[in-house]
């Protein structure tokens, strides 16, 4: 196993293989990810609960917050220092990982960054509580709810759909997907 510096993204492990193909690429453990993407939607169903049926936003205001600095965490240092990562990976460390490339998985973080901004920005700058809120609230439940009880990773099949639309760049090494689902051909 290898790590580069500080800001690494995933971990570049000699001789995997994933599927029969070899992967030398950045990978992550997908169990520790949908260990996290449960926790995260625990949290948040908590949170919308309590603005959807008793108008109480703080606890909505505080989720968001722990998810904004998660997905910074993830998109920018990489996972080793996100809070709910690291107690999820901690969590599953008696089981075998299954490891999937790392590339998809800090695109869909980043999409889960942008709505943890828009929720800030909503939230503490413009003091906005209501629909908008439940509406954005509710797009990130879906996708940890995917993701945890599914492994389906929504932000990872719009990265594999950008690739095949040919909207991003190909990467070097095309990454595996949990589940083989999204593999890129």
């Amino acid at each position: 196993m290898k790590r580069v510096g500080f800001f690494t993204y995933g971990t570049t492990i000699d001789g995997l293989v994933i599927h029969g193909k070899p992967a030398p690429y950045p990978v992550l453990n997908e169990r520790a990810i949908r260990a996290g993407a449960g926790i995260m939607f625990v949290m948040a169903a908590f949170a919308f609960s309590q603005a959807w049926y008793l108008a109480d936003y703080l606890p909505l205001k505080l989720v968001v917050v722990i998810f904004f600095v998660e997905f910074i965490m993830k998109v920018i240092v990489g996972t080793r220092f996100a809070p709910i990562g690291s107690i999820a990976a901690f969590m599953v460390r008696g089981q075998a990982p299954e490891y999937v490339g790392a590339v998809q998985k800090r695109f869909a973080w980043s999409l889960g960054l942008v709505l943890a901004s828009a929720m800030i920005l909503l939230l503490f700058a413009f003091d906005v509580r209501g629909p908008v809120n439940l509406a954005v609230c509710s797009i990130c439940l879906t996708f940890m709810f995917l993701e945890s009880s599914f492994g389906i990773c929504v932000g990872c099949k719009i990265y594999n759909a950008l690739l095949a639309w040919g909207l991003i760049a190909t990467p070097l090494y095309k990454p595996v997907c949990p589940g083989n689902v999204c593999a890129i051909e």
